[in-house]
């Protein structure tokens, strides 16, 4: 609809009408969103440039070269980081000659020392990690810091048991339960509190004290016959299962039964 304006006049009073509005015109030409300029060829070809490498940052899979890497997998029953075992031992024994001169003077005799050095190199199909580590173990556990080292320079790896293995202690008897106990008699002198502190410790602070005195008179005891002597080891160890499986261990390692058990 046009819009009319009056204008008063002194003679006779007209109209004017206004022209439409160039911004209302239908055929007026609709502006662009928006203006791009073409960049002088030097900077597109920066800006591709950068483009790129922001790319290359963002996918370096897809750009960067692929490394090959050669992987070993390694079994649940591997506790050390050795692979050869019995040779890396001997490498380890070989340069670090004074830790191992430090065992062989803890051990004391150089028949103790043969046989840590058998076991140092048995075959890990002759003997698993668990087995390995436990024996080393036993010989140095009257050397806490001793031990320690030595598991940190072969790369100990904690074994951490599962549901099912929980399922197999319950259900299975002791392993050392068949040990001959009566074996150790003629070799009391590798019972000795020097050698296994921390056994002696133990059967004080769980027994009584006349039980406790009992053991101790019991087990330098050669009066009695084998079959006499065994029954009432096993009687002094009546209410202490964990104290009996402890002794039979360390006899088994002392009289080298340790290859029947496993």
């Amino acid at each position: 609809m046009n819009t009319v304006v009056a204008y008063p006049s002194s003679n006779n009073s007209m109209t004017k009408q206004l022209e439409p509005s160039v911004l209302s015109t239908p055929h007026t030409t609709r502006r662009k969103s928006s203006v791009s300029f073409d960049l002088p060829p030097e900077e597109e070809q920066q800006q591709d440039e950068a483009e790129k490498k922001e790319q290359e940052l963002l996918s370096p899979c897809m750009t960067s070269p692929t490394i090959d890497i050669n992987a070993q997998s390694v079994p649940d029953t591997m506790l050390v980081a050795l692979v050869d075992r019995s040779s890396e031992m001997r490498d380890l024994v070989r340069i670090n000659e004074p830790f191992f001169a430090k065992i062989a003077n803890h051990l004391g005799t150089t028949t103790k020392w043969t046989r840590f050095e058998n076991t140092l190199y048995c075959e890990r199909s002759d003997m698993s990690d668990s087995d390995w580590l436990k024996r080393i173990s036993r010989a140095l556990q009257s050397a806490p810091s001793i031990l320690e080292q030595f598991k940190d320079l072969v790369g100990f790896i904690p074994e951490y048991p599962t549901m099912d293995d929980d399922d197999d202690d319950v259900n299975s008897e002791p392993a050392f339960s068949h040990v001959d106990l009566t074996l150790i008699r003629s070799k009391l002198d590798r019972l000795s509190q020097e050698n296994y502190p921390q056994f002696y410790i133990n059967c004080k602070e769980a027994m009584h004290e006349s039980k406790h005195t009992y053991f101790l008179n019991l087990l330098k005891n050669s009066n009695l016959s084998d079959e006499i002597w065994a029954s009432e080891m096993h009687h002094a160890f009546k209410d202490h299962a964990n104290l009996l499986e402890q002794f039979q261990e360390i006899v088994a390692y002392e009289t080298e039964q340790e290859e029947r058990v496993y």
